[in-house]
């Protein structure tokens, strides 16, 4: 602890115990305990409270009040623990008997205790400190254990909750400090160890609902971070139980159970026959409820050593809502059904039950997809066929044969949770071989979505979404891309529509969907083709124009896109020619760049132009100096930070294009080693700064207020410093940011007759870039998050008798 915040720690000290001035942001609290834990990596406990006896001054004075404030006495409990962590802090403490006081009986024994604040803070406070053999020690004789075992019950979640992972906390470290090679057999467990066990048991078997969901939770969170010496002594005592838990076939504590099962599954020295592990989980999947039993098949698929009829089991829990889906409609595809059928089709009868379910399995398909080495070859065009068929019951076009489908029919019409969910489950499946009848089972789907009136702005963007991927796999084989073309084709009518619907999100999705077609297949003629064919430039263009700001900006990057890869060339009209030119929509960019009130249009045009640029389509333009000479000019009066941090990401893409970096940028073996020359020379990379007024902006955006700006500009200045001063060396006194804005002013003002850049190039010389590096690095709040300045405000608010919260970082 440095010299200042040893000197104002006992002040501190004194007001926090001072009940005229209550502190009232807890929050200071947290962040005083995380600088003890911070103390306590560089110092030991023992030592922090010799040197500082205001700490247990502190913590006897909060003791001795009738009335402690919960807040503080809390702070206090987990205080102790966490200097108790250590076995000299805890002896230490323990001499003075403030470990017995704030955590022996006449804490849980007094009125505070019914504040279930404090009966989570004495269990965070034990879990601090359970971490050597004294201190369980102390858990054991002083009666503590039985308090603590008793909190599984509390009417608090919160406490219950806690209690649990300091039960698991404490088995294991007895477990640990004996010894884990000396345990062989259940019997050679600690006392304490074995008391949690029999403990943990007794609720178990106790057949009330919430005492079995405590021992599952808590014997979850044994099994997670045990060993595997210790599994294999635990497994055999808990199988049993498990196994006479799932013949009951409970379903409030199935989830619980199921999570316990989960975390056995990752030890291999289970995997032995005689451990019957996975005759346990073969039962669980019967036993548990179809929907129950899904994620439990999940999580068994995912273990390495899976014997296979397990997993043969899994798979069919996973698609047996699937197989009954398609079963109301025609022919199953499973040849083996693990859960009861009846409860299946109960489940998918019932609205909230059949969401639920089916949710759940489309989820875990998408997953499923990616997994090798199952054991048996999943049915592609049945899953396919499935999921379509779900799709169409919720728009309410399916027909099938009753009483499943009509059961279906009810339950999935208008339901968008299935439908995103089924769209995920159709995207995900584009990979997966298919025949030319399932490529036009798929886009007959997503077209009638795309082409239906009623689909809900959410569930468009996913149809939007699974499309686009379909086409991507599929363009690649030539032999099916038929299919896909007529597709696109297809959706271009109802394409212009969407462009033309009243809400803006329809538009905006519509857009995100056509620029991310162009970006994927971009220099394809044929969709280029389709594209233009279809009219969609005219309606795009006509969207800069669109009165709510973020459709105009997803037209201004659509825009962007098309007119990088759609032929000039067009049915459509002379216009969709026209606008199809990179230069043609210059000004209709300009003019959202200098005028739109939001900034999100003026963002996308300023990546646009960095995109043309990075591609080389700028500087095919008539007069690209100029062109770049106004965005620069535009943009650094911008009051949108973004739209000027862009045009820095502008600059850097020119500065690339004219000036020679050198390898050294990507390659460290590099450095020093001489370079090739760019093709232009820096004489003609002034000339070029100069007719651009490259070097008067970024200086201009190096004294910005906005800090990003400033850094990036920074950054830039510094990649090009040595090379445009040409090595000239510089002036032994280096000025800061004030000086620069004191000089801009002044040269503004003076009409000095230099160019531009012959200005610029001498200022640059005398500023010192790496320290305004440095500070434009740190973070605006940097001087205040340091345990003195939370010290300081502190005792000021609580010393001025201000009511009000302390002011900390």
């Amino acid at each position: 602890m440095d010299a200042e915040c040893s000197q104002l720690l006992p002040g501190v000290c004194t007001v926090l115990v001072d009940n005229r001035q209550l502190m009232t942001d807890d929050s200071i609290y947290e962040k005083l305990l995380d600088w003890f834990r911070c103390l306590l990596g560089t110092v030991s406990a023992e030592e922090l409270l010799k040197e500082n006896p205001c700490i247990p001054g502190l913590l006897q004075q909060v003791l001795s009040l009738e009335d402690a404030d919960h807040n503080l006495l809390a702070f206090s409990i987990r205080l102790v623990g966490v200097l108790a962590a250590q076995k000299g802090g805890f002896l230490y403490l323990n001499s003075n008997n403030i470990i017995q006081d704030m955590f022996g009986e006449s804490i849980y024994t007094s009125d505070t205790w019914k504040d279930a604040s404090i009966r989570r803070a004495w269990i965070q406070g034990l879990l601090s400190m359970a971490q050597h053999q004294e201190a369980l020690h102390f858990l054991h004789t002083k009666g503590i254990m039985e308090t603590m075992l008793n909190l599984q019950m509390d009417s608090s979640l919160f406490v219950a909750s806690a209690v649990n992972e300091l039960i698991a906390h404490v088995f294991l470290m007895c477990v640990k400090l004996a010894g884990h090679s000396s345990i062989v057999h259940l019997s050679d467990l600690p006392v304490m160890a074995l008391r949690i066990l029999s403990h943990l048991d007794k609720l178990l078997t106790s057949g009330s609902f919430q005492p079995v969901t405590q021992s599952l939770k808590a014997l979850t969170s044994i099994f997670r971070d045990c060993t595997d010496s210790t599994a294999d002594v635990l497994w055999p005592g808990i199988a049993e139980v498990a196994t006479n838990l799932l013949k009951q076939k409970p379903s409030h504590a199935a989830p619980h159970l199921e999570e316990m099962l989960l975390a056995v599954t990752r030890f291999p020295v289970l995997y032995y026959l005689e451990h019957n592990l996975w005759t346990v989980m073969n039962q669980a999947l019967k036993s548990l409820s179809p929907a129950q039993a899904g994620s439990l098949a999940f999580g068994i698929l995912k273990s390495k050593s899976c014997p296979q009829d397990v997993c043969l089991r899994a798979v069919c829990v996973l698609l047996q809502p699937l197989d009954c889906v398609l079963r109301g409609s025609g022919t199953g595809f499973l040849d083996e059904l693990v859960s009861d059928p009846a409860a299946v089709e109960n489940l998918l009868s019932k609205k909230t039950s059949c969401v639920s379910l089916l949710c759940q399995c489309l989820s875990h398909l998408s997953e499923l997809r990616a997994k090798d080495c199952l054991p048996m070859k999943l049915p592609h065009t049945s899953i396919l066929s499935s999921v379509v068929l779900i799709l169409f019951f919720c728009t309410g076009q399916a027909t099938g044969s009753p009483p499943a489908a009509l059961h279906l029919g009810r339950s999935l019409i208008g339901s968008l949770r299935v439908q995103r969910s089924a769209l995920d489950a159709i995207r995900s499946l584009a990979h997966w071989p298919m025949r030319p009848e399932d490529l036009r089972k798929t886009y007959h789907v997503l077209t009638a979505y795309l082409e239906n009136p009623e689909t809900d702005p959410t569930v468009l963007k996913k149809t939007f979404q699974a499309s686009v991927r379909w086409l991507q796999v599929w363009h690649s084989p030539g032999e099916h891309w038929a299919e896909g073309r007529t597709f696109l084709q297809g959706l271009c009518p109802a394409m212009m529509k969407r462009l033309c619907s009243p809400f803006w999100e329809v538009r905006d999705t519509t857009l995100e969907f056509i620029t991310n077609i162009t970006a994927t297949f971009g220099g394809h003629a044929d969709v280029a083709q389709v594209l233009s064919e279809g009219g969609i430039p005219h309606l795009v263009l006509d969207l800069l124009k669109d009165p709510e700001s973020y459709v105009r900006a997803s037209a201004v990057t659509c825009m962007g896109k098309i007119t990088s890869f759609v032929p000039t060339s067009s049915t459509d009209g002379l216009r969709s020619a026209e606008v199809l030119k990179c230069e043609d929509l210059v000004p209709s960019l300009m003019d959202i760049l200098g005028n739109d009130t939001e900034g999100f249009p003026r963002r996308a045009v300023v990546k646009v132009f960095t995109d043309w640029l990075r591609k080389g389509k700028v500087q095919k333009f008539q007069d690209p100096e100029i062109l770049l000479s106004q965005i620069l000019e535009t943009t650094c009066s911008d009051l949108d930070w973004e739209v000027k941090v862009n045009a820095l990401d502008l600059v850097d893409v020119y500065i690339s294009k004219i000036l020679d970096m050198g390898p050294s940028k990507t390659c460290p073996y590099t450095i020093g080693l001489p370079t090739s020359r760019s093709t232009v020379s820096i004489s003609d990379a002034l000339v070029k700064c100069e007719q651009v007024g490259l070097l008067q902006a970024l200086l201009t955006c190096l004294c910005d207020c906005d800090r990003p700006v400033a850094l990036k500009a920074c950054e830039l200045l510094l990649s090009v410093k040595a090379k445009l001063c040409n090595g000239e060396a510089y002036t032994s006194e280096l000025h800061g940011r004030d000086w620069l804005e004191q000089l801009i002013t002044s040269h503004a003002a003076a009409g000095d007759k230099k160019t531009r850049t012959e200005w610029a190039t001498e200022v640059l010389k005398n500023i010192d870039l790496d320290n305004m590096k440095c500070s434009l690095s740190k973070s605006s709040d940097y001087l205040q998050e340091t345990p003195l300045s939370l010290l300081q405000d502190i005792k000021a608010t609580l010393w001025g008798g201000e009511m009000h919260d302390a002011d900390c970082y």
